[in-house]
């Protein structure tokens, strides 16, 4: 939830957009005063098209990095983006505060949005953006908060506390406001939405240790949407709770359960003049139990229960179960992990999404959607001292279909599997 500036550090996400390929610096000014000029420049995916006047113009980028497709590969590199800004900041004992700008250009603008909820959606070659933050820890609470500007349009705000109110019980709040204008290429806040714009919200959370064997968690966020989005056409509202439990009566065993609900708003799917919102309310259930048989084995076990229910509609229900076995003896050449899945769900909107292991850093959340069984390989072998080698194999099978996929995905069958092999040498 809160994020502190961890200085200059190497790009280590899987993410293929979110990162600078350039030269930068800190450098000490004063005793407390640091500077950390930085430039970047760097090729991009977007998709392109000619405008009126034969001008070639960018809608979107593209951030999965994959090119699959012949749409994808002329997307490949096709946009050049330059950043250079930098950052100030002071620090001294349980204070620090900064401002950064930076600029962002591209060869190509962006053009304007024709659907009614993009209407504030950035258009042109270059935007620069301003900010400032702050975080400072007095006796038992620490503070934070970020306020952002994108020149010549919206800002967005964020501030926040955690506070730990006794040994066993710390809180945390957290309060946003993000304008429907507001722009930023590296837009990364605190939101209910993919991205920070165009939202308003208060979350607050408990955390209870009332003693090495149990833990107690729960949080409400509170949202608006002051705008239209996609599939919402008018201002919305909604709410998120969460209520979990864990028990540890010892180092190799664990049992967890969690409640979660969610309730959102959404064009009615009924056939009106004009469309209204329904409400849209998802709950989950989960229960989970880990446990470790000695050094070499551990084992996961975990089912889950979904709801969906939209407006007057009849409710939609889903599950999953599924037993991970985790092989890892120290000093072997040889580990992995193994998953035996099988799920059910009513359609698309009763899905339900789980953590999945992959090879070295890569992970995914598999989305279990349908009827069938869902099962992976995940294998690490030591060719050498400084030689590793990965691989893994996935695959869906599904229940009472003849395809998988749609368009260029389609797969003929009910079967839909993938494979992935990793090779690494340390110097």
């Amino acid at each position: 939830m809160q994020k502190k500036d961890l200085g200059l550090r190497p790009y280590t996400s899987a993410n293929e957009y979110s990162f600078l390929r350039g030269a930068s610096a800190t450098i000490n000014l004063f005793k407390n005063i640091d500077l950390t000029p930085f430039v970047s420049f760097r090729s991009i995916d977007a998709s392109q098209d000619l405008d009126i006047d034969g001008n070639l113009v960018q809608s979107t980028i593209n951030q999965t990095g994959l090119h699959r497709t012949p749409t994808e590969i002329a997307n490949k590199n096709s946009s050049n983006q330059q950043v250079y800004g930098a950052v100030l900041q002071y620090t001294k004992n349980e204070l620090a505060f900064g401002a950064i700008a930076y600029q962002s250009k591209y060869s190509n603008s962006f053009i304007p949005q024709t659907a009614i909820y993009d209407r504030f959606s950035f258009t042109g070659k270059s935007l620069t953006n301003l900010g400032a933050y702050y975080n400072y820890t007095y006796k038992n609470i620490y503070f934070f908060g970020e306020v952002g500007k994108s020149l010549n349009s919206g800002s967005a705000l964020v501030n926040g506390a955690l506070i730990s109110l006794s040994p066993i019980v710390s809180a945390a709040i957290t309060y946003r406001n993000y304008a429907n204008n507001y722009h930023n290429f590296f837009n990364q806040g605190l939101a209910e939405a993919s991205e920070a714009v165009n939202e308003k919200g208060l979350y607050s959370g408990l955390n209870i240790t009332p003693n090495k064997r149990w833990t107690f968690s729960i949080y409400g966020d509170y949202f608006k949407f002051p705008w239209l989005k996609f599939r919402v056409d008018a201002p919305s509202k909604g709410y998120e709770i969460l209520s979990q439990a864990i028990y540890t009566p010892s180092k190799t065993f664990k049992i967890l359960a969690r409640f979660k609900t969610e309730n959102k708003q959404q064009n009615t799917d009924l056939e009106v003049p004009i469309n209204f919102l329904d409400d849209v309310k998802k709950e989950n259930y989960r229960f989970e139990v880990n446990w470790q048989l000695n050094k070499k084995w551990s084992f996961q076990n975990r089912a889950e229960v979904s709801q969906y229910k939209k407006g007057d509609a009849n409710r939609e229900f889903g599950y999953l179960i599924y037993h991970d076995v985790d092989y890892s003896p120290m000093f072997s050449k040889i580990t992995g992990n193994l998953r035996i899945a099988y799920f059910n769900t009513a359609s698309y909107n009763s899905r339900i999404y789980a953590y999945e292991d992959d090879v070295l850093y890569s992970f995914a959340f598999g989305m279990y959607n349908g009827k069938g069984f869902r099962t992976y390989l995940n294998l690490k072998y030591n060719l050498a001292k400084k030689l590793n080698i990965w691989a893994r194999y996935a695959m869906f099978l599904y229940k009472d279909v003849e395809t998988v996929g749609t368009y260029l995905d389609e797969i003929q069958g009910n079967k839909k599997s993938e494979m992935k092999i990793q090779l690494r040498y340390q110097f």
